[in-house]
């Protein structure tokens, strides 16, 4: 028991520093984040991706092994030690004295607190909640099986990546729609958020949720959970026909062409999050940034006549080429969301080993094994605990009557 309560510490400070430490990035991401010792710490520990660690995997095995042998191994002792207390009541004498009337009012007593009867000789056993003697072993059992069941989860779980952008619906494969409803990288305060607003819906329930996710915050909903895994920052356009008003918003996350004709346009080649202008009036862009882009510029070519102009335009920046109107507008923020998929079966499965453990830990807890012996003469009890609440009862009942 010692032994399993090491390995069961171990795996809950495994759990919390996965809980707290980015799983699976970068190592420079870790050197930013922690600090460069810190980092070279968590790396060299496998923390950044301890649930997959050699080791860890053998203090899961080492704790299933443990779990076998104090329930399944033990179940023939248990049997054993129900049927012991029902024998030794049998065989008991009595170690309190009963009147007549006393004893009349203990046979009513017990009766009425639903114990059963066995007659064994000259003495009636009284006895309940026997069950209660399985309560460590389907306890024991229920985190065995926990762990089997959870390790079949993380084993056939389906994992998808996907990007969506603010204000878009995707479709789940059993149709519930999961909509972003807003994304952002810097909370209130400018500090690092990394947040997206979701909503999910089942159409054939018709249940739905909508919370915030963040890194190490996932959303659960039905067989899906859902995880802030990155991000990104698209650039967007407003493309307008001078010529029919027709007019459409672009989402710009790798080089393309935009045209009309095919011949001229606009060519986007890149977004950029900042710039910094010399003192001689040339531009320096800033490539990278893992805050939001506070000064974005767009680097595209426009296309006219076969001519080619680099130019570099601002959010609210227009440029009309023949009779196409582009309108830069500020980027937009999105989410790079893991979805994982838990089979029904599985997930049902779980919840049947949590209701079990429940179960087990209320026999523990409320089911205490009890058999009193009595006779003519005199009462006797027997428990695998310490029964004081009844035994105060029991005398109260006795000096009532006598009384």
């Amino acid at each position: 028991m010692q032994f399993g309560m090491a390995l069961l510490l171990i795996v809950i400070l495994c759990s919390v520093a996965g809980s707290l430490i980015v799983q699976q990035r970068s190592a420079m991401e870790y050197v930013t984040r922690y600090g460069e010792k810190q980092a070279d710490l968590i790396l060299s520990l496998g923390l950044d991706h301890v649930f997959s660690t050699p080791w860890f995997i053998a203090v899961m095995i080492l704790l299933c092994l443990n779990l076998t042998f104090c329930s399944i191994v033990r179940l023939p002792k248990t049997v054993r030690q129900a049927k012991a207390l029902l024998h030794r009541a049998g065989h008991a004498a009595a170690d309190h004295s009963l009147t007549d009337k006393q004893h009349e009012k203990l046979t009513a007593f017990l009766q009425q607190r639903g114990f059963s009867t066995r007659q064994s000789g000259e003495s009636t056993v009284y006895y309940k909640h026997l069950f209660g003697f399985y309560g460590s072993f389907l306890t024991h059992l229920s985190f065995l099986l926990l762990l089997i069941v959870g390790a079949l989860v993380m084993v056939t779980a389906t994992v998808t990546d996907t990007t969506v952008m603010p204000g878009d619906t995707i479709t789940l494969e059993d149709g519930t729609l999961l909509t972003v409803n807003a994304f952002r990288i810097e909370d209130e305060t400018g500090s690092l958020d990394y947040t997206s607003l979701l909503t999910l819906t089942n159409p054939n329930t018709q249940r739905t949720l909508s919370r915030e996710i963040r890194v190490n915050e996932p959303m659960n909903f039905g067989p899906y959970k859902v995880y802030q895994q990155t991000y990104g920052t698209a650039g967007k356009v407003l493309i307008e026909n001078l010529e029919n008003g027709a007019a459409e918003e672009i989402y710009l996350t790798e080089s393309c062409f935009l045209t009309l004709n095919g011949v001229d346009g606009l060519f986007y080649q890149a977004l950029y999050p900042g710039y910094v202008q010399e003192e001689d009036g040339t531009v320096t862009l800033i490539t990278s940034s893992s805050y939001a882009y506070h000064d974005p510029v767009y680097d595209v070519l426009s296309v006219a006549e076969g001519t080619m102009t680099p130019v570099l335009a601002f959010p609210e920046d227009e440029m009309t080429l023949g009779n196409v109107r582009f309108t830069f507008m500020e980027p937009a923020a999105y989410p790079g969301l893991r979805i994982k998929t838990i089979h029904s079966e599985l997930l049902y499965a779980l919840y049947a080993v949590f209701a079990l453990m429940v179960i087990g830990l209320a026999l523990c807890f409320f089911a205490v094994p009890t058999a009193i012996t009595v006779t003519r003469e005199g009462y006797a009890l027997h428990s695998s605990k310490p029964q004081t609440g009844l035994m105060i009862d029991i005398e109260a009942c006795l000096t009532q009557e006598e009384n």
